[in-house]
């Protein structure tokens, strides 16, 4: 397993919320956020691009706004609707 994989994980592992499951303060929304961008990266970077296009990409996906909003809809409960 490559260094920047095992940070991904440990990035996910300790991202998790209190709730176990769903985000529910901005702090923890952030270190979601921050994971799921981190285990992007890992995933370009064992793809095969170099360290900054895969830096760069997992910036565009899923950090932001974007990466935002993926988070939401990725934690959405739809079972009232």
């Amino acid at each position: 397993m490559t260094d920047y994989l095992k940070k991904a994980l440990l990035m996910v592992e300790a991202a998790k919320p209190a709730s176990g499951f769903r985000p529910e303060t901005p702090q923890e929304w952030r270190n979601a956020q921050k994971a799921s961008e981190e285990l992007g990266y890992a995933m370009f970077r064992q793809g095969g691009l170099d360290e900054k296009s895969a830096r760069k990409l997992a910036n565009e996906i899923y950090g932001g706004l974007a990466g935002f909003l993926l988070l939401d809809i990725a934690f959405r409960d739809d079972r009232d609707e």
